[in-house]
């Protein structure tokens, strides 16, 4: 059975490099780099000692608008005032700022600059967003094999970010030769760090199987599961693929409308919508999916219902 138009059970190299301005703000400015705690008014008088970490953490506060009003020029400021002093993490933000053109003009060549201050500094975000200029060839000459070394170096540190992109560069189709082993050893150190995007990846290689991995369904749908569990809208839709074709588990149309269902909740998980417009039979795009009779429905939406309870009841337990 295919996967029907848009539904690839991967992230394409198009979505990375359309993904570029997003993921280098993302990672180098909203999850920021650790520092050591501050209050506003602590970080204020910090900031007016010259204390680098301190104007880094205002610049973090402001562009995240947590506790002073969101005000990315001034997290340019504050930044670009750490980054006069050296300060890595600071010199990653101001980058992250260039890429995107958020309280500054937009300039790829002078992200990478700063990138590259940092990276040299062995700043992980630093060496992952230089890797990802790139790949990309954004302010720089596209240079994947300097791309590689640059995101192997931050996963080297442990950044969960890179240990992701180098599982999916070496998944193939990213201008580097694919390696399901090397694929597969990166997603497993990610999912060491509870990824749910490497683990449904796991399912992907274990399903797909290749040079070095051989294909093992049940583990496919393990991971897909685990995915699944943890909210991944891909690893949800993968999930109710595998009962839809009868894959590494029992044929089962109505288990797979609940998780079809579930992932056009979750981000990742839209495709999941045109499985679901087949199973209802509003399309007839593929023989091999069936039409749902009012039954089958019915017990698939409380299916449904019964795992969005059990999800609630074991996090308010958790509490």
């Amino acid at each position: 059975m295919t996967l029907g138009p848009g539904l690839s059970k991967r992230y394409t190299p198009n979505m990375y490099r359309k993904l570029f301005i997003v993921s280098l703000v993302l990672t180098a400015v909203i999850s920021g780099c650790a520092t050591r705690e501050f209050t506003i008014e602590t970080a204020r008088a910090g900031a007016e000692r010259g204390d680098a970490r301190a104007e880094f953490f205002l610049g973090k506060r402001c562009a995240r608008g947590e506790g002073v009003p969101q005000d990315y020029a001034k997290a340019a400021e504050y930044f670009r005032q750490a980054a006069a002093q050296g300060y890595a993490p600071a010199e990653n933000g101001l980058g992250a700022l260039y890429v995107q053109g958020t309280g500054v003009s937009q300039d790829y060549t002078e992200a990478v600059k700063w990138f590259q201050q940092a990276a040299a500094k062995g700043d992980p975000r630093g060496e992952l967003n230089l890797g990802r200029a790139l790949e990309a060839g954004r302010g720089v000459v596209t240079n994947m094999a300097e791309a590689m070394e640059w995101y192997r170096r931050a996963a080297a540190q442990g950044l969960l970010e890179a240990e992701l992109e180098l599982g999916g560069i070496y998944l193939g189709g990213r201008g580097w030769p694919a390696d399901y082993n090397m694929a597969r050893t990166w997603y497993e150190k990610a999912a060491q760090q509870h990824s749910a995007i490497a683990i449904n990846a796991l399912g992907v290689i274990f399903e797909e199987g290749g040079p070095g991995v051989p294909k093992d369904l049940p583990k496919a749908v393990g991971c897909f599961r685990q995915a699944a569990l943890a909210g991944d809208g891909k690893g949800l839709m993968n999930l109710g693929r595998m009962y839809l074709q009868g894959s590494g588990v029992p044929k089962d149309p109505v288990e797979a409308y609940k998780w079809f269902y579930l992932a056009t909740r979750k981000s990742g998980g839209a495709g999941a919508r045109h499985y679901l417009e087949q199973l209802e039979g509003k399309v007839h795009l593929d023989l091999d999916v069936p039409e749902l009779t009012a039954e089958q429905r019915q017990e698939a939406i409380h299916r449904v219902n019964e795992f969005q309870a059990s999800n609630r009841k074991s996090a308010e337990d958790g509490r």
